[in-house]
């Protein structure tokens, strides 16, 4: 893996140029950069969690996503929202895409999390943070975040003022052979920018104040992969978090989900200007199959290898002529927390976004879980045909 070497600056002060100034009290006010912070695990149950992850390491900043999240928590039974997470990592800096869990345990360290970190966040390096409170009667909650480490960027500065203009650098793993870099601004659509890793990229699009989502997203020979997704604050501060509610609410009924986002997908359009699409039921059902096997496995992916090589292959199975896709996948409690962990990500935003495209095609599917609420797995395949529109091969179960 080719990284990029650590840029270290040191500050000198050399004797008899009068007094020094206290860099604790300045570290205290000033606001944090976008960077990872990897550190040595501060407590045992830390310790516990990174050598139970294969590449596991502490990181400082999601460490301060989790204790921020669980200071929210005011209710035991409080849920983690994507909202919530979003904010919470973006506030502290953290520059990866980061899944966050909550656990309430007897006390003991919540050990059958780690299966599920190892499975959606498998990477040479993942990076790890906990934060956790007792109550009286010994139970304790449990707050998690985790991130595959795929890339290495330079400090930002998360507060930035109006018309400022930002440098990214980033270097990635040899295996990525090419890099885009998406901004949302708060009061427009998605600005794609070309990006060549090891070379700054100058960022200027900084006109309007509020938070702008920046995602980078490398490209290997099969698909994109998001792999930084941060927040810059531009011309007044992020804001709080609010407490944390309940879980509440009943399972999702996929079908119905469906209908709703197929609402929501059009007032997203119209709000951005752009036409609506027409819903395509040719491949619902091979959405609605993808979204199944992820709920089956367990894992957000355009691929799952072993099962499918994902919508659009099994599109081209059934249908032809050939279609292209502009897909987004998601898991959430419900289907309006599935659309907000999508829109939160400037490159799937840009898919639902897409101008060209005229059709689309939606699938839901539930987790198959008894032991806890399931997670409602979803499938956008935003559609273009530049041959024409797909018609189903009849024979094509033979």
């Amino acid at each position: 893996m080719r990284l990029a070497a650590l840029r270290l600056v040191a500050c000198l002060t050399l004797a008899g140029c009068g007094p020094k100034a206290a860099p604790s009290d300045a570290r205290q006010t000033r606001p944090p950069q976008v960077r990872f912070r990897p550190i040595s695990p501060p407590t045992a149950n830390a310790e516990l969690l990174v050598g139970s992850v294969p590449g596991g390491q502490w990181d400082a900043g999601l460490a301060t996503a989790c204790t921020e999240l669980l200071s929210m928590a005011m209710e035991r039974t409080a849920s983690l929202d994507p909202g919530s997470t979003s904010l919470a990592a973006a506030r502290a800096g953290f520059p990866g895409q980061a899944r966050f869990a909550r656990v309430l345990n007897g006390g003991a360290f919540p050990i059958d999390l780690v299966d599920a970190i190892v499975t959606t966040a498998a990477a040479p390096v993942v990076d790890l943070g906990m934060a956790v409170r007792t109550y009286g009667d010994g139970t304790a909650l449990w707050v998690i975040g985790w991130a595959p480490h795929l890339a290495e960027v330079d400090p930002l500065p998360r507060d930035l003022e109006l018309d400022d203009t930002v440098a990214v650098h980033v270097e990635l793993p040899d295996t990525f052979t090419d890099a885009r870099l998406y901004v949302a601004p708060p009061d427009r659509i998605v600005q794609e920018l070309s990006l060549t890793p090891g070379v700054n990229r100058w960022v200027d699009l900084f006109q309007t104040p509020g938070p702008y989502r920046v995602e980078v997203v490398g490209a290997d020979a099969k698909a994109g992969q998001v792999v930084l997704l941060f927040s810059l604050f531009v011309g007044e501060p992020p804001p709080s978090l609010s407490p944390l509610t309940g879980l509440s609410g009943p399972t999702p009924d996929p079908r119905a989900a469906e209908e709703l986002l197929y609402e929501r997908l059009d007032t997203l359009r119209a709000d951005h200007g752009l036409r609506p699409v027409t819903r395509f039921p040719l491949f619902e059902g091979v959405s609605r199959e993808h979204s199944a096997l992820m709920a089956a496995r367990g894992v957000v992916a355009h691929t799952l290898p072993g099962l499918t090589e994902g919508v659009a292959d099994q599109a081209e199975a059934i249908a032809h002529p050939r279609a292209e896709h502009f897909e987004s996948v998601a898991a959430a409690r419900s289907a309006e927390d599935a659309l907000a962990v999508v829109l939160d990500s400037p490159g799937h935003r840009s898919m639902l976004l897409c101008d060209t495209c005229t059709h689309v095609a939606i699938g839901a599917a539930l987790e198959p879980v008894l032991d806890r609420p399931p997670r409602l797995f979803v499938t956008w395949e935003l559609l273009r045909f530049p041959q024409g529109e797909p018609q189903l091969i009849h024979d094509w179960h033979k």
